[in-house]
């Protein structure tokens, strides 16, 4: 029996619906417009997988998911009434003891969704919803590009949230998505998003993606949160992948040990593993993890994508072994250079990108708030909740061009762009043997002069930040060696 509209976004509704038996409230998220055939059939085959999935105690239950006649996809979830995390850090931040306790169930619902072979995408606030219990719930896992296979381009982004390589191009590396959940514990802590800044003319997307891109975080103005939090968040925000926890498992036993520091009973990390060895490898006689060998049958549409990347580990080591393997594929390809075919995918994923995560929010649905407004309006978002992230289409700057110039050991790298505005700022990227540059350098100026050692070589990248619009593509790398 039909109740109401629960909210709308920008491509899907939410129904709340009265179920006759068993009785029960549920919600339906229905998409407006259909897709094709095989992007439906892959839709049906990764809800299959999660609707496995969703019995862990962190992740929204699915009870059916499907097609319509008119070739919309469904999602029948349980019904999470409000208030959510995305109504509550925003008009106050979240105590230290409760993010502790999300953060550890949340990592154990991703860490769970990895080992399936299930990358979330993502993991914001707003993706976290409460049940009826006030069990903290993950949701709208990002069914990758259900809306076609086109890469980057086929993925929503929730700027804030994301971490910078999913800025320039797609990921499939698990430690994009604790990234992503240290992003959303430091929201709950700052009552913000974690780049977001006091002055609302800066929070635009460019500007946001700027600061990500250098690691530029807000500052918590709290003396409650002890810095051993800060760190381990700040370490899973790292702007290297490489810098990152390996695992969202690793990431919350660094919770616990927080909360052990603060003499808290640590929350148990629950996963669930299809491998059937998983208890032996885990530590079974660790009380503050639970692993749980479950059978999870993966359709053929879902085995043959690919797999997300996975550092091994070294013993009880939290470092990376040799090289990132994809679990049960062998070694991981390199990682795509940021190219300007990259960079260009930015564009597509912040204008239209979005509909791929409205169709494939198989485990649940971000604006699935519950209830309606004050005034009994059942349009516009949902009550308390502030609208769907931006997805208005950015002018992206082109790539600087790169020439040099000069002999022997001293050289000057010079850059053009197309269209100079007052404002531009450039950064630098020196490499090489030769290079004395221990990160990048940010400047207005258009040349730099190096001196490089006989023998040895000095490569040069630039890109533009322009104020309005998100960085551009590096340039082709330019490299001078020493005479």
């Amino acid at each position: 029996m039909f109740v109401g509209r629960v909210g709308e976004g920008g491509f899907a509704d939410v129904f709340r619906y009265q179920q006759e038996l068993p009785t029960r409230q549920v919600a339906i998220k229905v998409l407006r417009s259909g897709s094709d055939p095989t992007a439906l059939e892959l839709f049906r085959a990764e809800a299959n997988v999660m609707a496995q999935l969703s019995s862990h105690p962190s992740i929204v239950p699915i009870y059916q998911a499907g097609v319509s006649s008119d070739g919309r996809a469904f999602l029948v979830m349980e019904y999470c009434p409000p208030p959510h995390l995305a109504q509550r850090y925003r008009h106050q931040p979240l105590s230290v003891d409760e993010v502790l306790d999300i953060g550890v169930r949340i990592a154990s619902a991703v860490e769970t969704a990895h080992r399936a072979g299930i990358l979330h995408r993502d993991i914001k606030p707003h993706n976290i919803l409460t049940s009826t219990f006030g069990v903290p719930l993950l949701t709208d896992f990002g069914i990758a590009s259900v809306i076609g296979e086109a890469g980057a381009a086929g993925q929503g982004l929730s700027i804030p949230w994301s971490p910078p390589e999913v800025l320039v191009a797609d990921s499939h590396d698990v430690r994009s998505d604790v990234y992503s959940l240290a992003a959303t514990l430091y929201s709950l802590l700052a009552g913000h998003s974690p780049f977001e800044v006091r002055e609302a003319s800066a929070n635009e997307n460019a500007m946001l993606m700027t600061r990500i891109e250098r690691g530029q975080l807000s500052p918590l103005r709290r003396t409650d949160v002890p810095a051993s939090l800060v760190d381990v968040l700040r370490r899973a925000m790292a702007v290297r992948v490489e810098d990152r926890p390996v695992s969202a498992m690793v990431l919350g036993r660094q919770l616990q040990d927080v909360q052990i520091e603060l003499r808290q009973s640590p929350t148990r990390l629950e996963v669930m593993d299809a491998a059937p060895s998983a208890v032996a490898e885990e530590h079974p006689n660790d009380a503050r993890t639970l692993v749980r060998p479950v059978a999870v049958i993966i359709p053929p549409q879902v085995r043959a994508r690919q797999a997300p990347l996975r550092p091994a580990i070294r013993g009880d080591t939290l470092e990376p072994d040799v090289g990132p393997m994809i679990d049960g594929a062998g070694p991981a390809s390199p990682r795509p250079e940021r190219d300007q075919t990259h960079r260009a995918g930015v564009l597509a994923r912040v204008g239209v990108g979005a509909l791929a995560v409205a169709v494939v929010g198989v485990v649940g649905f971000a604006l699935l708030a519950g209830g309606s407004d004050s005034d009994g309006s059942s349009d516009g978002p949902i009550r308390g909740e502030d609208p769907a992230d931006p997805v208005e289409v950015i002018d992206i700057p082109a790539a600087p061009v790169v020439s040099r110039a000069g002999k022997g050991t001293r050289w000057t790298f010079t850059w053009t762009v197309g269209r100079p505005k007052e404002g531009d700022e450039f950064k630098v990227v020196l490499s090489g043997d030769g290079a004395d540059q221990d990160g990048p350098e940010y400047t207005t100026a258009t040349s730099k002069a190096v001196r490089v050692p006989a023998g040895a070589t000095v490569c040069l990248r630039v890109s533009l930040s322009r104020e309005g619009s998100p960085p551009s593509a590096p340039s082709e790398q330019v490299c001078v060696v020493g005479q």
